[in-house]
């Protein structure tokens, strides 16, 4: 029994040396750092940039983002931070022979962000992207902190994209192009009253966003989603009030963004040769009254649409991805409370970035 007790507790402290020695650690700060990138397939241990390396190597910034100081406790953990207009993006690579757990902490500044984490396996094969819960970062202090697990000669990439600071931006677009447009007086003063009204809206949000009142805040999101739409909707009857159309549609898409990200709307996609498999998960704590995914230019019939989708549920759907297409590009619609979240869900390019993964 003596001999059995001894046996049970070496093995406990092997597993706990071999653990400790699988855990490493990667820190990256606001510095900028002076050492210069490699090329994004060397990075990930491709000996040229085949397939879709290009596209990815685009979506991360590689090659026009600022490189940050980034740390590594284990020279077989590659680790690289880059920062770009509004999204900061880590790219870890696992060069050692055996799976490593990596403690990840970071600094954002204060925002709403969307998470997302592209997972790539041996010579850079893409494996999944996923769109994770929304990130909420009060103050600039407060530290970004997460746990991944990564394969041997393996990696993956993430981007956390802020969205509030965009809506100020393209809010201000919209406002330029309403009052510089020669729209009649009568279709001037129906749209001037719905940008007040958005206006007004969005300084409620600010302020619940300040107080960390996320239910409030994603209706007011919900609301002015409603609103810009209607400014769309009027402009788009004539064609001389074509920037308006068009900023209201990018004010769309950072609010569809944001909106996603409080809704707390995860998607993971994975791919092969043969389908494309979609998982939504309804991650936040609000019910959704309609939900519907599908791939974009996929036949009108491969859609997925659900009512009542309720916190912790989830769908899951394989569709065929359209021909030469390789990493598919999922759309997701979601309904709730009386407003609605677009989303687009891709890696390819910078452009995917910018629309973000999903329509929701």
């Amino acid at each position: 029994m003596k001999l059995l007790a001894a046996s049970i507790l070496l093995s406990v402290g092997c597993l706990h040396i071999a653990w400790a020695q699988a855990e490493e650690k990667v820190r990256w700060y606001f510095q900028s750092a002076q050492t210069p990138l490699v090329p994004f397939h060397q990075f990930v241990g491709a000996a040229e940039p085949v397939g879709d390396l290009a596209s990815v190597a685009r979506w991360t910034g590689w090659d026009d983002a600022e490189n940050l100081v980034c740390e590594s406790s284990n020279e077989q953990l590659r680790a690289v931070a880059l920062r770009q207009e509004r999204t900061w993006t880590l790219a870890l690579w696992n060069s050692s022979p055996q799976k490593l757990r990596v403690a990840i902490e970071g600094e954002l500044p204060a925002g709403v962000y969307t998470t997302e984490r592209l997972t790539l396996t041996s010579g850079g094969k893409i494996v999944t992207i996923e769109r994770r819960n929304g990130l909420l970062q009060h103050t600039a202090d407060r530290k970004v902190q997460r746990t991944e697990w990564l394969q041997p000669g393996a990696g993956l990439v993430l981007r956390f994209s802020e969205r509030s600071q965009q809506i100020d931006k393209t809010l201000v677009g919209l406002r330029r192009s309403i009052w510089q447009s020669k729209a009649p007086a009568g279709m001037l003063s129906r749209l001037a009253s719905l940008m007040r009204e958005a206006d007004s809206h969005w300084r409620q949000v600010r302020a619940n966003l300040r107080r960390g009142n996320v239910r409030m805040m994603a209706r007011g999101v919900h609301r002015m989603l409603f609103l810009v739409s209607g400014i769309r909707a009027v402009a788009s009857q004539r064609a001389a009030l074509k920037e308006v159309t068009d900023e209201a549609e990018s004010l769309i898409d950072g609010l569809s963004e944001l909106s996603s990200a409080l809704l707390n709307v995860v998607v993971t996609v994975s791919w092969d040769e043969q389908a494309a498999k979609v998982t939504v998960i309804n991650a936040g704590s609000e019910l959704w009254k309609a939900l519907r995914f599908a791939l974009e230019d996929a036949a009108a019939g491969d859609t997925v649409v659900l009512a009542n989708v309720r916190p912790l549920e989830r769908a899951e759907a394989s569709f065929q991805p359209p021909d030469g297409q390789t990493m598919p590009v999922v759309v997701v619609s979601v309904l709730f409370n009386n407003g609605y979240s677009r989303l687009r869900v891709s890696c390819r390019g910078v452009e995917s970035g910018e629309e973000e993964e999903v329509e929701q």
